[in-house]
């Protein structure tokens, strides 16, 4: 399979799992806080009522999630670009993640989030990029890394998607610029 072919599945993979709502992940939002006391406190409060029901009625738009690090060099409005590496060997997501950071437009406007279910912390730590785990864990029920897997297609829908496999090929940076300026989730 070529880039195009594995950005083309992944994005079709990421939407599928977008699809799905998680009702008990949302049920727990508290819908209305009470007033706060003080008048600074009060004036906040009205204020944030006021911005929730505006982006209820698509008025504005709900901020981002942001995706950059505080110390990382990206800018805070730097737009998440989405490298999934889930179910990669240790060595193989090392070799990819340095080639990820050697190509010059990742790093400028764009704050990579890496997906994956390797424990390598100290590594990633490093390269300065968001880090989101999905562990394997045993037990009763949905399992957790479909249900964090489904939160994160949810989280960072509509940004770039990149498979971890695009840093090894031989021409990935020329494609995945050519893939990243042209504005589409798909290639």
């Amino acid at each position: 399979m070529d880039l195009r072919e594995d950005i083309q599945e992944l994005v079709q993979y990421l939407d599928e799992l977008a699809g799905f709502s998680d009702d008990e992940l949302t049920r727990y939002q508290l819908l209305r806080p009470p007033m706060p006391p003080g008048l600074y406190w009060r004036a906040r409060w009205f204020a944030g009522r006021i911005l929730r029901w505006l982006e209820a009625r698509r008025l504005k738009k709900p901020d981002r999630w942001p995706a950059a690090l505080k110390r990382n060099a990206a800018s805070a409005r730097a737009k998440p670009l989405l490298i999934w590496a889930v179910g990669t060997e240790r060595e193989t997501l090392r070799t990819a993640c340095r080639g990820f950071a050697e190509i010059p437009i990742i790093s400028s406007g764009f704050a990579p989030v890496l997906v994956t279910d390797v424990a390598d912390f100290a590594f990633f730590s490093r390269l300065g990029w968001l880090v989101e785990y999905l562990p394997t864990l045993s037990g009763e029920g949905q399992l957790y890394e479909q249900r964090k897997a489904r939160f994160l297609a949810r989280l960072y829908r509509g940004a770039p998607v990149l498979p971890v496999s695009a840093a090894l090929e031989t021409n990935a940076p020329e494609e995945i610029r050519r893939y990243i300026t042209s504005g589409s989730r798909a290639p």
